[in-house]
């Protein structure tokens, strides 16, 4: 069963821990492995979907950028992937990024919205705060917080405008039993209706 998945939602929706579910059901039929993109933004804390570089690999042929900060993605990496029965789980920010996605892989391709309340400025301004530690002036914290809830905002707007692009939403609630059992049930739904590549079977290129 080899497709790709692509994980897209706001900040604060739970990328990282609904990534991790999808990891939590591999068996043998379901191979799941987290690939990593490119940025050019600074490091973070945390920080696992993402290679932090100063220019994008020239190898990169999916690229995208947001608010000047670049993305790409290696897709001779997820190629490979997809003909060994892998299934490359990525988040991916971005409208154009998930349609182009798409239209590449077709029907391998399964795009997932995540959801779980739109962008809440006091949330943006404690992890400010806490990157900042003690030395950075509380108004300069206000400014960063602001133009990342800002953008946020923005951005939430726009998946909104776009959820028929999706196959499938998680509603990532409080309640981890129950986000686990909606990636439970995309996971059988994949093992139900799509069969497996075998290695050698088929050219994705």
């Amino acid at each position: 069963m080899a497709h790709i998945i692509t994980l897209t939602g706001p900040a604060h929706c739970g990328k990282s821990t609904i990534s991790q579910l999808f990891m939590e059901c591999e068996d043998e039929y379901f191979r799941p492995i987290h690939v990593a993109k490119y940025t050019t933004r600074p490091q973070r804390k945390n920080d696992e979907d993402v290679i932090c570089v100063d220019e994008i690999p020239e190898e990169c042929d999916l690229i995208y950028e947001q608010y000047g900060v670049r993305y790409g993605l290696k897709l001779d990496t997820v190629y490979e992937l997809l003909e060994k029965g892998r299934t490359p789980i990525i988040v991916l920010n971005d409208i154009r990024a998930v349609e182009d996605i798409k239209s590449i892989l077709g029907s391998l391709a399964v795009s997932i919205f995540l959801y779980r309340k739109e962008p809440v400025y006091e949330e943006f301004y404690e992890e400010e705060k806490e990157r900042a530690g003690e030395r950075v002036e509380d108004s300069e914290i206000e400014r960063s917080a602001k133009t990342r809830y800002e953008k946020a905002q923005a951005i939430f707007r726009i998946y909104i405008e776009n959820i028929p692009l999706f196959d499938q939403v998680i509603l990532n609630t409080y309640d981890l039993g129950y986000t686990k059992k909606q990636v439970m049930y995309i996971v059988n739904q994949l093992e139900q209706n799509f069969g497996g590549l075998k290695e050698g079977d088929a050219d994705v290129h």
